[in-house]
């Protein structure tokens, strides 16, 4: 095989892993996305309640949302336990609102086994028409430090945020 062709042959097979790594991170996001907007989530305590944002949230006014894995793990005071953890599959939405508008969801999932998972959560938040702010693959960099400094609750502030 001649240089040229060695030359074009790692070019493509570059360019191949590149787009591979791309669609997969795409799909990654574009499946929590699809997740955290559905209608197949449930209110934090079963209200359709816009939480004040007490505490020095950084996400305003909200609205907390689980996916039934995270749900069975809550307390019967709608808090998950101290001293517990969320299961492997929870998925915890908080729909942020601006002026009474859905301005964002801020998404966590439980997914240690994920390459983008930090401290065993994948973290990203999307604009309501699924554009990404936050995507899986900063691996909760703009979340984490914040998440660390709450109470003993798997990194979850919002029982501590109203």
């Amino acid at each position: 095989m001649n240089s040229k062709n060695i030359t074009l042959s790692l070019f493509l097979l570059t360019a191949l892993s590149l787009a591979i790594f791309s669609c997969k991170k795409k799909k990654t996001n574009e499946a929590m996305y699809d997740e955290a907007s559905s209608g197949s989530l449930s209110f934090y305590k079963g209200k359709d309640t816009l939480w004040d944002p007490k505490g020095g949230s950084p996400h305003g006014y909200f609205k907390l949302k689980f996916n039934q894995t995270a749900l069975n793990a809550l307390g019967a005071d709608g808090k998950l336990p101290a001293g517990q953890t969320f299961p492997d599959g929870s998925l915890i939405v908080k729909e942020v609102y601006t002026n009474n508008v859905l301005s964002l969801y801020a998404v966590m999932r439980k997914d240690p086994k994920s390459k983008f998972a930090s401290n065993k959560w994948v973290w990203a938040e999307y604009e309501p028409n699924g554009k990404v702010v936050i995507g899986v693959n900063k691996e909760g960099k703009d979340c984490v430090s914040c998440h660390k400094s709450g109470t003993p609750h798997d990194l979850t502030l919002s029982f501590d945020l109203h």
